[in-house]
């Protein structure tokens, strides 16, 4: 929540909210809004928050580009000691793993940041008493810095499951340190937590999730579908921005592809908050228009990547109730 907005107004906002949406925006099919996702720029009512957003996004850039060049880390010169127990090579080794260590820290420490901007970028979303669209519309530059977020989440967590060697790393100087010293500079961070966010197949995801549950548990008064409800209408922004000719004429392919990314993302959000999932028979989300969009727009190998994240960072994927026709389309690159 905004540090400008006083508690009675919030509580005031969530029940309006909540009356509203409990009736309104019945209509998931099509939202004919334009998001311009790389051009929006925030009122003076916006620009505290977007430049609090716009801060984590500019260091966003600066940990994907450090964690797609992560390479093969310390392996080189792991793979050469032969022996934990030759104290001075070790002494040598583990002063070219401390920056390496430093840097996987510094990932986690921005997962912790992914996790207080989404809370505060949500409530911007979902808080005013206008139907969503009209929310949307109104508050682009929140919009587009929301889709960002999402987009380096789901960048991150792909550079990392390609990058073995940073949990390997990790886990090796964890497990040699105290052979060597105890007075490590990063020593304030628990290793504990560290190893626990690279254990996490999708840890950037974990912590987008982490965010939305902080989201709902500080406004536990509004009812957990006018959440989702921001989910599902910004996927059918994208859905509605990839299928128009003109809207697509406006779109870079970046963009094409953010859009893409983002109906990904927020379909694994939905999935982890709504009871039934994104894929029952009756979801409010059009699962199979979502897929061919995002095949459509998307060059194979990074379609592949984001149809692997519906099938295997989503809760409900696999249950009973997913059509088995949607399970296969999902699956058919």
């Amino acid at each position: 929540m905004p540090s400008n907005c006083r508690e009675t107004d919030a509580s005031c906002l969530e029940m309006i909210r909540s009356i509203i949406r409990t009736h309104a925006d019945e209509n998931f099919k099509w939202v004919e809004v334009f998001v311009d996702f790389e051009n929006a720029q925030p009122t003076e009512e916006e620009m505290e928050i977007y430049q609090m957003a716009e801060n984590v996004l500019i260091d966003s850039e600066r940990v994907l580009e450090d964690v797609s060049s992560y390479g093969d880390g310390a392996y080189p010169e792991r793979s050469q000691l032969k022996n934990d127990s030759d104290i001075e090579a070790l002494k040598v080794l583990m002063k070219t793993m401390e920056p390496l260590v430093a840097r996987t820290i510094g990932y986690y420490e921005h997962a912790s940041k992914i996790e207080r901007i989404v809370p505060v970028l949500l409530w911007e979303l979902s808080s005013g008493p206008l139907p969503l669209e009209e929310q949307l519309a109104n508050k682009q530059s929140i919009a587009k810095q929301f889709a960002r977020i999402i987009g380096f989440v789901l960048d991150f967590d792909v550079q990392k499951m390609g990058s073995s060697e940073i949990i390997n790393d990790y886990s090796y100087f964890r497990r040699v340190k105290h052979i060597v010293y105890q007075d490590f500079d990063h020593s304030a961070v628990e290793f504990p937590q560290v190893q626990m966010f690279l254990c996490e197949q999708n840890p950037m995801l974990r912590a987008l999730c982490n965010g939305v549950d902080s989201y709902m548990h500080a406004h536990s008064t509004i009812p957990v579908h006018n959440t989702t409800d921001v989910f599902v209408t910004i996927i059918n922004v994208c859905r509605f921005m990839l299928s128009n000719e003109e809207c697509l004429s406006r779109l870079t392919e970046s963009s094409k592809h953010l859009c893409c990314r983002v109906m990904t993302g927020l379909v694994i959000l939905y999935d982890h908050v709504d009871q039934n999932g994104a894929f029952v028979q009756n979801s409010p989300i059009d699962m199979r228009d979502v897929v061919r969009l995002i095949k459509a727009n998307s060059a194979q190998e990074k379609a592949n990547c984001l149809l692997a994240g519906l099938r295997f960072t989503t809760k409900h994927f696999n249950d009973p109730t997913t059509p088995k026709s949607l399970r296969q389309l999902i699956a058919t690159r």
